[in-house]
């Protein structure tokens, strides 16, 4: 167990700075900085050299772009909802917490689509038995926005006691205890399905994946200068999936490498 511990610290660590490449470019470039300061001339060019190289190649190779469109194509689309489905399941993330309580009202973020359709299919399809898995705060933002929507809150199960994806899965099963002839929906956004599917089934969900909240077209575009910003920021979501399921892989928490449908 110690073993596992530090070994998933020593993934945190390194995982945090592929994730947040943006950071490590920066960092290098305030090294380089520094040994130019300190007329260490020769590693100053080297740490400034790989900085800007690496902001250049984001700023024109769309690498972050096509880590999502392979994620959000791995599962296809569903045309016709399961009616052999005995239940639906969210998984939160659509609000901005600190906006959210800043203003005292939900506020949402770019995946508020996933919620919007859960919605649409619940209303839909009234024998489904309904999940909400998310944290304290977005069960209390959930049960305002589908009472809102249309959506009688008292229908759908909160699962509130989770801080992550692994947790969501988990403590999903000890409050609708599946069955293995049972047929769960997962919904969320199609990009972050892959991992999501692998932790759900771990925990006992024969699930059916819903992807829903598309960001991409779906086709590998070469849309070299797509800007830094929006690059990097499609590399943050994107390699936090890819290095989360390798993760999982790793630890026995899903049975899959890559999910696949």
């Amino acid at each position: 167990m110690l073993l596992m511990d530090i070994f998933e610290s020593i993934y945190r660590f390194f995982g945090w700075w592929i994730i947040e490449i943006d950071i490590f470019f920066l960092a290098l470039l305030l090294m380089g900085g520094t040994f130019l300061i300190l007329n260490k001339k020769k590693w100053g060019r080297k740490f400034t050299l790989a900085a800007c190289l690496g902001f250049v190649f984001f700023g024109i190779v769309p690498i972050g772009l096509w880590s999502i469109v392979a994620l959000e194509n791995r599962f296809p689309k569903v045309e016709q909802f399961p009616t052999e489905a005995k239940g639906m399941i969210l998984l939160g993330g659509s609000f901005d917490e600190m906006t959210s309580k800043a203003r005292n009202e939900p506020a949402y973020n770019l995946t508020v689509g996933k919620l919007i359709r859960f919605v649409e299919l619940a209303k839909a399809n009234p024998d489904l038995v309904l999940a909400y898995a998310g944290s304290p705060f977005e069960a209390k933002m959930g049960q305002i926005e589908f009472k809102a929507l249309g959506l009688d809150p008292s229908r759908v199960v909160f699962e509130q006691n989770s801080k992550n994806t692994k947790e969501n899965a988990l403590q999903s099963a000890l409050l609708l205890h599946p069955k293995p002839d049972e047929k769960w929906v997962l919904m969320t956004s199609a990009y972050h399905l892959p991992r999501s599917v692998g932790l759900f089934r771990k925990a006992g969900f024969n699930v059916i994946p819903f992807p829903v909240d598309y960001h991409t077209t779906g086709k590998y575009e070469p849309w070299f200068f797509l800007g830094l910003r929006l690059n990097l920021e499609a590399w943050a979501a994107g390699s936090r999936e890819w290095l989360g399921m390798l993760m999982n892989y790793l630890m026995g928490r899903s049975d899959e490498l890559y999910p696949s449908p």
